[in-house]
């Protein structure tokens, strides 16, 4: 699992404390073949929500990646934690290989740091959370920059978060390929002069409901003991490290230009935003 702690899936609504997954005999395709196991990070729902909303703003952000003329095509999905990220990946994969592309998917959550580096700064940090999270220099120099340049193998993934060790991920492609990553922080400035076309996921309302029904849900009522549980559940979750993390992010890049803005709060009707 990532280091982050997603309270919601789509379709589904997770509580804490932060799971760890297992890698699951999944099908998940990669460069446009099956393979039999979903590595820890490319976890989204298996069995997403189709509505005729959701279809059409996939069809239309696959739309936008057909209109990219490069043999390779990179496609960063932003979003916060919980927002959808990875199961819209996922979707937006299995569309382009119905149009006949070769897609290859990675995320950031397979190229964490070791957990002591992530820490480093404490638990609750939010500048921990956005500066030491990832291994950037493995994502550009390994996957983004040789993908973009035609390699013919690329590093997927790199660590394993729940054994905290390293794995590395390999996948061969041809000269012509889709990436699909997805992850946190995908506009900051190490990783955007990668990207053909990126997509920012908005679901503040869902997310921020999620967050409060975790908080508040079933709360004792005697005032003190009340409020030994907030500080409790608040510490458990390690609140400033992931609602303030990605404040810093948002302030570190300014204004962000995606591609396409999608409102991700009704799972099964999102809306393209107007940019």
């Amino acid at each position: 699992m990532s280091e982050r702690i997603d309270l919601v899936r789509v379709g589904q609504v997770h509580t804490l404390p932060e799971r760890r997954r297992d890698e699951r005999s999944l099908p998940v395709r990669r460069a446009g073949v099956q393979t039999g196991i979903v590595p820890t990070g490319l976890d989204g729902n298996p069995d997403p929500m189709v509505t005729a909303e959701r279809t059409a703003v996939l069809d239309a952000v696959a739309d936008r990646v057909d209109r990219c003329g490069a043999d390779r095509v990179a496609v960063g999905i932003d979003g916060r934690s919980g927002s959808g990220k990875s199961t819209f990946a996922d979707e937006l994969a299995r569309m382009l290989e119905g149009r006949g592309r070769t897609v290859v998917r990675s995320t950031t959550d397979l190229f964490h740091r070791p957990r002591a580096e992530r820490m480093q700064l404490g638990p609750t940090s939010p500048d921990g959370y956005y500066l030491h999270s990832h291994q950037l220099d493995a994502i550009t120099d390994e996957l983004l920059g040789p993908f973009r340049a035609g390699a013919a193998e690329v590093l997927v993934g790199a660590f394993d978060e729940p054994s905290d060790r390293p794995r590395a991920l390999r996948e061969t492609l041809p000269a012509r390929a889709t990436l699909i990553f997805d992850g946190l922080f995908v506009h900051r400035p190490e990783l955007r002069p990668f990207w053909d076309l990126t997509v920012m996921l908005h679901a503040d309302r869902r997310c921020d409901q999620a967050w409060l029904r975790y908080l508040e849900t079933d709360l004792p009522d005697a005032p003190v003991e009340r409020a030994t549980e907030l500080d409790r559940r608040l510490e458990r979750a390690r609140w400033p490290r992931y609602r303030h993390g990605w404040q810093t992010y948002l302030r570190s890049i300014g204004p962000i230009a995606p591609t396409l803005s999608i409102d991700n709060d009704e799972l099964a009707a999102p809306v393209l935003i107007d940019t």
